[in-house]
């Protein structure tokens, strides 16, 4: 069940919203821009960006971040819902550390805004040193009736922080390729990336909607070719339907991904 706020909740049933009907389409979105880097210090803002062509009353999504490395400012109605000219209820809530909830909808039956273009941002200044990840926990969107699209897609990004004056500059970059054999694979696939420097690394398989399914490493590694290996299940021990994967692999200097494919 999709889990709203008390506030969001009562207003939608206030204004007859249906409860969820799939729209039986599927919606593309991204975090913009990408792999942003700030230094320590400096705000920047990242935005929910819609890439289809389609009619949008709502979006409701959640995302989690790392409190030691950035926080959170606030956030707000992308451009899409503020020069639309049509009443919007909206909101930016923090009710627990190291995630944020937004939502925005339309006020009026039968009304919408139309992609591609921003839903949503969310503002933020860097604290010190190191990589975000920047990660979608829950995120709906719905079309003009009201009903829910069926499949929302939003992949992860992360937010680097880096002092360009520190040594880290001087320290070799990150091999930026992650080499996966087999691949396509069924069920098992080795993970294969060259660090530059000893650094922290976190490597997580998401799906091809930007769930987190499994962490495969998250450690401080040192410096040099490393191995890591996947059974095709997630961090509860289920196997996985078959599909694409996005491998992501953050390090304190550097990020690097790539997609597989799990046959069955």
């Amino acid at each position: 069940m999709k889990r709203w706020t008390t506030r969001l909740s009562l207003f939608l049933i206030l204004l007859g919203v249906p409860a969820a009907s799939p729209a039986g389409e599927q919606v593309h979105l991204s975090f913009t821009p990408a792999d942003t880097t700030v230094a320590p210090g400096q705000s920047g803002r990242l935005s929910v960006v819609v890439a289809d062509t389609i009619e949008i009353r709502t979006i409701d999504i959640t995302v989690a971040f790392d409190t030691t490395v950035v926080r959170s400012l606030g956030g707000g109605r992308g451009a899409l819902y503020t020069n639309s000219g049509i009443n919007t209820f909206w909101g930016f809530e923090e009710n627990a550390p190291g995630t944020w909830y937004g939502y925005a909808v339309l006020m009026g039956s039968g009304l919408f805004i139309e992609g591609p273009g921003e839903l949503y941002y969310w503002d933020f200044p860097g604290l010190v040193d190191g990589v975000s990840p920047i990660i979608s926990v829950a995120v709906y969107v719905s079309t003009t009736d009201g009903s829910w699209f069926e499949e929302v897609i939003l992949l992860p990004t992360t937010v680097i922080v880096h002092d360009p004056l520190s040594a880290v500059g001087d320290l070799p970059p990150l091999n930026q390729s992650l080499e996966l054999w087999p691949n396509p694979f069924n069920p098992r696939t080795e993970v294969r990336f060259d660090l530059g420097r000893d650094s922290w690394a976190n490597l997580t398989v998401f799906d091809a909607r930007g769930r987190q399914v499994v962490v495969l490493r998250d450690e401080y590694s040192s410096a040099g070719p490393l191995v890591s290996r996947w059974d095709g299940r997630d961090a509860a021990g289920r196997h996985q339907p078959g599909g694409v994967y996005l491998f992501l692999l953050q390090t304190a200097y550097g990020t690097a991904s790539t997609k597989g494919v799990l046959l069955k």
